[in-house]
């Protein structure tokens, strides 16, 4: 795993090509393919990709690594994008990872989805 080649009658698997960051290759692959949203890799010859970790995200295919959170959000394992605190609830943190992460509003405030601070 985490080499591939599109040729025949190869001798030895040295003669494959590895896979390159943002990619991996299964075993008797013949191309590399992209690391799917919400996953990465920053290594060459990887046979699979990570899961963005709690906190995280990656909103784009055959990337290197992921992105933290956005304010006024939270990222599940292997989000490939951040999901909006619910409304009456807030965060400024970057690196939430759960919808209870989100501070609920204080008595007599709001806060609207995916606020960063309650009003």
């Amino acid at each position: 795993a985490g080499s591939y080649s599109s040729a025949t009658h190869l001798a030895a698997a040295s003669e494959c090509t590895d896979a390159t960051p943002g990619h991996f290759a299964n075993t008797g692959s013949t191309q590399q393919t992209p690391c799917a949203k919400g996953s990465y890799t920053n290594a060459p010859k990887q046979g699979e990709c990570t899961l963005c970790a709690g906190g995280t995200y990656q909103d784009e295919s055959g990337e290197t690594a992921c992105k933290p959170c956005e304010a006024g959000s939270y990222c599940a394992v292997g989000a490939a994008a951040p999901l909006p605190c619910e409304a009456g609830s807030y965060s400024s943190a970057t690196n939430n990872d759960e919808p209870s992460d989100c501070t609920d509003a204080s008595p007599g405030h709001f806060a609207t989805t995916g606020s960063t601070q309650q009003t």
